[in-house]
C-alpha cells in the first residue's frame, strides 16, 4: 500500500537531498494552472508509456501528486502493480499544498525558464533586442544568427535567416559555421533559456567572435512585430578536424571552469550496478548518430533539450547522470550547464563510446502494458473509410486536442484516455469503435481500456491519423466533437491551429509576464535553490 504525505513531510522529501520523483498526474492543462516548482507533469492518461524511461529503478521514492481528486490513487494502483516499490501519495494533491503555504507556479518547465534568468542575471551577457537585430540586418551588417533549437523546431518557426545549431551542437561546429572570427553571432531560442545559455556557452568556451543572445527569442521577435520564417532548412553540415579539435579544447574550459568530472568505462559499470541509485545513461549526440550507434542503455536526448527541458526526459531528481558523446565536447557543454543547475552527481563518459559493443537503430520504448496490444483488431484506412461512409463505426481520437483541432478524421469524437471510464456513456451506441491517435501506443492503451466498457467490438487504426492523411482523404479543423472537458491545455495562454494573430500575440505577452516573474516567486519557495554559480568566466 502507498504511504500518505502530508505537506510537512512533502517538504522534508524534497529537500533531504536524497533521489525522488514528484510526479504530478494531472493533465498538461491542469498541471499549467498550479504546480509545485521541482513537480514533473507525468498524466495518468500516458502514464505507461512514459513511466519506465522516466523512473527506471522500481525501488525509487515516488511522490505522486494530483488535484486531491484520486488520480494520484489509480495511479498508484498502476505503478505497485508493475513492482514500483517506493509509492508515496501527496494528501490532498496541489491544493492542500496551496492550502499549506507551499508556492505554486503556473506553467510548464518553470525550473529551466528560471534557471536561464538565474543565469542571464548573474553573468549578464550581451543582449540585443528585436528591434536592434532588424536594424542590422537591414543596414547590411556582417552578422550570423544562431538558432540553439533542434531542427524540427527551426524548421516551424524561425527569425529570417538564421542557422540552426542547437545548443549542444555550439561548440562541436562553431568554427565551421562561423570561421572568421571578427564575425558577430547572435544566438537565439524560442523565448529565453537556449539562448541564454547557448550565448554563454559560446563566451565561456573561448570564442573570439563578439557574441549576443536575441532578447526573448523568436517570442521577442514577433512581439517586436517581425514576421518568422517558415520551413528553414541552413544546418552546420559536416565538421572539419580543426573545427573538432577547437571544441575539445572548449570542453576542457568547460569542464574545468564548472568542475564537471569524467567516468571510465569501470566506474560507469559500477554506477549501474549499484541498485540504490538512479542512473540515467543519455547520449547527446544527433539522432543520427545515435542510431547509428549507441551503448544499449543509452537514452537519447539532444544536449540543449536535456538542458531545457529535462522534464520530458527524466522523471528522478538528485538522480545519476552519465553523458556520451563521440569525443566528449558536447556532452561537456550539456554537463556544464546541468551541474549549474543543481544536478549532483552529472559526469562525462571518457573516450565517449569508442570502444564500447553498440547497438543500432532508435531507442525502443519499454512498455510492458502494450503486451496485450497483439491482441487488438487493426483496421486499414480504406476500410474504416468505407466504415464511416455506411455509418457503421465511431471514431474516437486520443491526441492532443490541439493536434485534434489541427485536422481529425470527419465524425470523429476527441476524449481523454483518463477520462473515458466517467464518460463513455454519452458516446453513440455504434457497431464498432476505432481509436486512433498519432501515438501507436496510446491508441493501444486506450482501446484496451474500451474494450472493457463498452460491449460493441474495439480496433486500432493502423497508422493512425497519419495515415489517414496520407491516404489522401479530408481532415477536418475544429473541436467539433469533444467528449468531456479540454484538460490537456491551459487555454489562457495556449494558441490553437487556426488562431488569429491577435490571439497568437496576446499569449505570448502573457508568457512574457510570465517568466519575468518567476525569480520572484522563486526566492519565496522553501523547497528549491539553485546552487551558487562559478564566478563569470574570463
Amino acid at each position: 500500500m502507498p504511504e500518505t504525505l502530508r505537506p510537512e513531510a512533502l517538504r522534508k522529501a524534497l529537500t533531504d537531498g536524497d533521489e525522488f520523483a514528484l510526479l504530478d498526474v494531472r493533465e498538461r492543462g491542469e498541471f499549467a494552472r498550479r504546480h509545485l516548482f521541482v513537480a514533473i507533469n507525468l498524466p495518468l492518461s500516458c502514464l505507461e508509456l512514459r513511466i519506465r524511461r522516466y523512473v527506471p529503478r522500481r525501488s525509487a521514492r515516488l511522490l505522486l501528486c494530483d488535484g486531491g481528486d484520486g488520480r494520484s490513487e489509480r495511479a498508484a494502483t498502476i505503478l505497485e502493480a508493475a513492482g514500483y516499490s517506493g509509492v508515496n501519495i501527496v494528501a490532498g494533491g496541489a491544493p492542500a499544498c496551496a492550502a499549506a503555504g507551499m508556492e505554486m507556479f503556473r506553467g510548464h518547465y518553470a525550473l529551466t525558464y528560471a534557471f536561464a534568468l538565474h543565469v542571464l542575471r548573474s553573468y549578464r551577457p550581451p543582449v540585443l533586442t528585436a528591434h536592434t537585430l532588424r536594424a542590422r540586418c537591414d543596414a547590411g551588417e556582417p552578422m550570423v544568427v544562431l538558432d540553439a533549437r533542434p531542427p524540427g523546431d527551426y524548421r516551424h518557426a524561425s527569425i529570417p535567416g538564421a542557422i540552426d545549431l542547437p545548443l549542444s551542437e555550439l561548440t562541436y561546429r562553431i568554427r565551421d559555421v562561423v570561421p572568421d572570427p571578427a564575425t558577430p553571432i547572435v544566438v537565439n531560442c524560442g523565448a529565453i533559456t537556449r539562448g541564454v545559455l547557448g550565448g554563454c556557452t559560446l563566451i565561456e568556451a573561448g570564442v573570439e567572435n563578439p557574441v549576443a543572445v536575441l532578447e526573448n527569442g523568436l517570442r521577442g521577435w514577433t512581439l517586436a512585430g517581425y514576421a518568422p520564417e517558415h520551413g528553414a532548412d541552413r544546418t552546420a553540415g559536416g565538421t572539419t578536424p580543426d573545427a573538432i579539435a577547437w571544441a575539445q579544447a572548449a570542453a576542457i574550459r568547460l569542464r574545468s571552469h564548472c568542475r564537471v568530472t569524467g567516468i571510465s568505462r569501470a566506474q560507469l559499470q559500477r554506477w549501474r550496478d549499484d541498485e540504490s541509485r538512479t542512473l540515467f545513461v543519455v547520449d547527446v549526440r544527433t539522432r543520427e548518430e545515435y542510431e547509428a550507434g549507441h551503448l544499449p542503455d543509452a537514452i537519447w536526448v539532444l544536449g540543449g533539450e536535456l538542458i531545457g527541458l529535462y522534464e520530458d526526459h527524466i522523471g528522478m531528481c538528485n538522480a545519476r547522470v552519465c553523458l556520451v558523446d563521440d569525443d566528449g565536447s558536447r556532452a561537456a557543454v550539456t554537463a556544464s550547464w546541468l551541474t549549474r543547475m543543481g544536478w549532483p552527481d552529472v559526469a562525462v563518459l571518457e573516450g565517449g563510446v569508442a570502444g564500447h559493443a553498440l547497438v543500432s537503430g532508435p531507442e525502443v520504448a519499454d512498455v510492458p502494458w502494450l503486451d496485450g496490444a497483439r491482441k487488438l483488431t487493426h483496421v486499414a484506412v480504406a476500410t474504416l473509410h468505407e466504415a464511416i461512409r455506411k455509418g457503421r463505426v465511431l471514431v474516437l481520437d486520443i491526441a492532443g486536442s490541439n493536434q485534434y483541432a489541427a485536422g481529425h478524421i470527419p465524425g470523429a469524437w476527441w476524449a481523454n484516455r483518463t477520462s473515458l471510464p466517467a464518460l463513455v456513456d454519452q458516446l453513440p451506441q455504434v457497431r464498432q469503435y476505432v481509436i486512433t491517435a498519432h501515438d501507436t501506443g496510446m491508441a493501444c492503451l486506450t482501446a484496451l481500456d474500451l474494450r472493457t466498457l463498452v460491449d460493441a467490438p474495439v480496433a486500432v487504426l493502423s497508422g493512425g491519423t497519419g495515415a489517414w492523411c496520407d491516404a489522401g482523404f479530408e481532415l477536418v479543423c475544429g473541436l467539433t466533437r469533444t467528449l468531456g472537458e479540454v484538460v490537456d491545455v491551459l487555454p489562457e495562454v495556449n494558441t490553437r491551429w487556426g488562431d488569429d494573430r491577435t490571439t497568437v500575440l496576446n499569449a505570448q505577452r502573457r508568457m512574457v509576464q510570465w517568466q519575468d516573474e518567476l525569480l520572484e516567486k522563486l526566492e519565496r519557495d522553501d523547497t528549491f535553490s539553485f546552487p551558487e554559480l562559478p564566478v563569470p568566466w574570463t
